[in-house]
């Protein structure tokens, strides 16, 4: 079984709890119903020369434990650094994410929040508006594409914006059939773990020929090096996560990247 299969395997049974559980329904649905501002993250991110969604990740498969940190003190951070916006782990089994760290960042930042997670339902749409997110991640390589477009839907019904990633040409084709407004290109490959910052350079200028308003590269970017690699490639933001959490100087490892 690939990595990528365990993962949402692994998630399966807890949200299986929740959509079973009526009174959580009911109250992810008032909470997202009752919660009105919504940041637009395209409006943080796009108009800088070099915008960094910096992630908050203790966890991940391929680094297992990176740091046992405070993620609202992360954020702010991340806040204070110059980043464009939050991007906050949610996933429990793998990352030692939660919704909420979700909650408690949107409390403390005023930057976008964006819910990175392995979402196969729309209740977890709905959740990522509850517990406060402004975008929400889909991945093409875990949806069908009906599930693609349904979710795509329902995000863009909560006023979320659906940042949604793809790893292939395929993927790509079959997203550009619904969605072109934030498209990601993941340089991890989530089958194998294995990073190539060529998968942006080959996909990156097919999104912006196909008029992709806000092209996302992540994964594998450490240095500023990196970053001008892939800002020539037509990457319009970075979502960088590892770099930032192994860096005993967040502050500067950011700043670092912005100067790019």
């Amino acid at each position: 079984m690939t990595v990528l299969r365990r993962i949402v395997e692994a998630k399966l049974p807890s949200l299986r709890g929740k959509k079973q559980n009526p009174d959580y329904r009911r109250r992810v649905y008032e909470l997202a119903e009752n919660r009105r501002e919504v940041k637009n993250l395209l409006d943080f991110c796009c108009p800088k020369s070099v915008a960094v969604i910096a992630e908050v990740k203790r966890a991940s498969p391929s680094e297992g434990l990176i740091r046992e940190v405070d993620p609202v003190e992360v954020a702010k951070l991340y806040q204070k650094g110059g980043a464009c916006a939050v991007s906050v782990l949610t996933e429990e089994n793998f990352f030692k994410g939660s919704l909420d760290f979700l909650s408690r960042i949107r409390e403390a930042v005023d930057l976008p929040l964006l819910r990175k997670d392995f979402i196969v339902d729309e209740l977890e749409v709905w959740e990522a508006k509850a517990f406060g997110a402004d975008a929400v991640l889909l991945i093409a390589k875990v949806l069908d594409e009906v599930l693609l477009r349904d979710l795509i839907e329902t995000a863009l019904g909560l006023g979320l914006l659906p940042l949604v990633e793809v790893f292939e040409e395929n993927e790509l084709e079959r997203v550009l059939k619904y969605y072109s407004t934030a498209v990601g290109v993941n340089n991890r490959n989530l089958e194998t773990l294995e990073v190539d910052l060529s998968v942006s350079e080959r996909l990156l200028p097919l999104m912006k020929e196909a008029g992709v308003k806000c092209a996302v590269a992540e994964s594998g970017i450490f240095t500023a090096g990196d970053v001008r690699r892939l800002k020539r490639a037509g990457a319009d933001a970075f979502l960088v996560g590892t770099a930032l959490m192994k860096s005993p100087d967040p502050l500067k490892k950011l700043s670092e990247l912005l100067s790019a």
